[in-house]
């Protein structure tokens, strides 16, 4: 086993502090207050077992699926990714292919890498609006495949998979014995009634990775789960025994507090996000030079520079002279697109959003002379 850098988590991780950030890929920090904390939850241990049962219980009530369906993981999604890929792949063999969505979140490729599968790309095209097309998808399906891997929203687009392609391709999937991965975590920042179901209701084949950090302020719980068959979840718990074995307590009752008090993290979460989303889409409207398609909620988008503007260049022109971050494309395989956050405080969006013109018109590129 080889286990290669993230390019984008160190790049995210040596951030600077800036006046604007707009390459957060979560929405501003949550009060504390909003999860009405007592004092049973600054508990140093309780039972946990395979997850916390209350907390267990509580994600199965919320997403529809029994509480053995559902496991708990201290490392957000991004440890529920990794255990859930292990479990899918676990006894597959060196032949074992796994078709991962392109351009996507550079972690995920690397967890198929660390674990030696094989790997197919499935392109989503901004021609397409980042559609998937499932006809081209069956095509990548072979008796070696195991698992395929999609976020919805898309990260870095935050397109949206329709329901029924999403059953489309698990269908696909089962007649091999290969399971569906969508890493829901943006799913969230679509409310009301526009959200939905969970992915994991598109098969039975289907396994859901989530968690409270990008829709809802929660990064520092690190509260991550799965939902999926009760063979897959079962087995993903034997292995996260060889990581992490339990959760943590503190945050596992900070969770448990987090969903009873859904409604108003939510609600928070909303008024953040619905007008921020709307001044996203004035602005676009009138900035022709950057052409994003308007995702139907989460809290980015994936925006296409004009040509011969390169996106680090113009990434680090935005940081030295506007104090402004975004995150180049390259991290997302897309070296012509920025990543755009809108998650921040609407004043910090604002500053953002007339720092990304002004950019562009220090860095349009010069007229020839006749």
């Amino acid at each position: 086993m080889r286990f290669p850098e993230i390019a984008y988590m160190s790049w995210a991780k040596a951030m600077p502090n800036v006046r604007t950030n707009l390459a957060r890929s979560g929405v501003e920090p949550c009060p504390a207050g909003l999860l009405r904390l007592s004092g049973r939850d600054l508990a140093t241990h309780h039972a946990a077992g395979y997850g916390w049962a209350p907390l267990r219980r509580a994600i199965g009530r919320r997403y529809g699926v029994a509480p053995d369906r559902v496991l708990t993981v201290s490392g957000g999604t991004s440890l529920a990714n990794w255990v859930a890929c292990a479990a899918a792949l676990d006894g597959a063999g060196e032949r074992a292919e796994v078709i991962v969505e392109r351009p996507t979140y550079e972690p995920l490729v690397r967890i198929v890498e660390a674990l030696g599968g094989g790997i197919r790309r499935l392109d989503r095209w901004h021609e397409e609006g980042w559609s998937i097309d499932p006809g081209r998808f069956a095509r990548l399906v072979t008796p070696r495949t195991r698992l395929a891997i999609v976020t919805n929203l898309h990260n870095p687009s935050g397109a949206r998979i329709e329901p029924a392609i999403l059953q489309a391709m698990a269908r696909a999937l089962d007649r091999v014995g290969a399971f569906l991965l969508v890493d829901e975590v943006y799913l969230e920042c679509l409310f009301g009634a526009s959200r939905g179901r969970s992915s994991v209701h598109a098969g039975p084949n289907v396994i859901a990775t989530n968690s409270l950090t990008k829709a809802y302020g929660l990064d520092g719980l690190r509260a991550g789960w799965i939902l999926g068959p009760r063979r897959l979840v079962s087995r993903a718990g034997k292995i996260h025994d060889l990581l992490g074995v339990n959760g943590v307590a503190p945050g596992d009752r900070m969770a448990l507090a987090a969903l009873r008090n859904l409604a108003a993290v939510r609600r928070r979460a909303s008024a953040i996000l619905a007008p921020n989303l709307e001044r996203v889409k004035r602005f676009l409207a009138r900035e022709p030079r950057l052409h994003a398609h308007l995702p139907p909620g989460g809290n980015v988008l994936f925006a296409r520079l004009p040509a011969g503007i390169d996106a680090d260049r113009f990434a680090r022109h935005l940081r030295l002279r506007y104090d402004t971050l975004v995150v180049p494309g390259r991290f997302f395989e897309s070296p012509r697109f920025i990543r755009i956050s809108f998650g921040c405080a609407p004043a910090a969006l604002a500053h953002g959003l007339r720092s990304l013109s002004r950019t562009l018109d220090d860095l349009r590129p010069a007229r020839r002379r006749v």
